[in-house]
């Protein structure tokens, strides 16, 4: 999957990931605390909710990764985001959202009951286990990253929903 994703064209990319990001748009009415990642070259390319105006009337958070954990700290801004750990984009300031209604997750593969294949270390899992029920967790990724099986364990936790393109 890794090698797939490199074959990507930054145009396509770009085409897929408009459509994504249209598709969740719809998931994000009546959700006021959203939670995003921000895209390595390879993911989606959710930015783009900033610029289309999809987030003004939410509070939106992303990841920061320390050692172990994920903590999700609020933004009002694509520039309040530098590069951490991974050479990932996170928060260098923000509280921590009170709730979170809704989080997007990225992975290498999904299956169409919501299995996640991560990039095996962990955080998001460990992170979405401790959500309340009501959280929706939606898995976002290109429609070739579908898979019919993935491995999975019990400490694994399935997304609600799949947006993809």
């Amino acid at each position: 999957m890794r090698k797939r994703l490199r074959t990507l064209s930054q145009s396509e990319r770009r085409e897929r990931s408009l459509q994504i990001c249209e598709n969740l748009s719809t998931m994000l009415s009546g959700k006021n605390s959203i939670a995003l990642f921000a895209p390595i070259e390879v993911e989606p390319d959710l930015d783009l909710l900033w610029g289309l105006g999809w987030l003004e009337q939410h509070v939106v958070s992303y990841p920061n990764c320390d050692s172990r954990n994920l903590r999700f700290r609020t933004v009002s801004a694509l520039s309040d985001l530098s590069p951490g750990k991974f050479g990932i984009r996170q928060p260098i300031a923000g509280g921590s959202p009170e709730t979170l209604d809704l989080i997007v997750v990225p992975g290498l593969a999904f299956t169409s009951d919501g299995h996640r294949l991560g990039r095996g270390a962990g955080f998001y899992d460990r992170f979405l286990s401790t959500l309340p029920g009501y959280t929706v967790k939606v898995g976002v990724c290109f429609a070739f990253q579908l898979l019919p099986e993935i491995p999975h364990v019990d400490h694994d936790v399935k997304m609600d929903a799949l947006v993809y393109a």
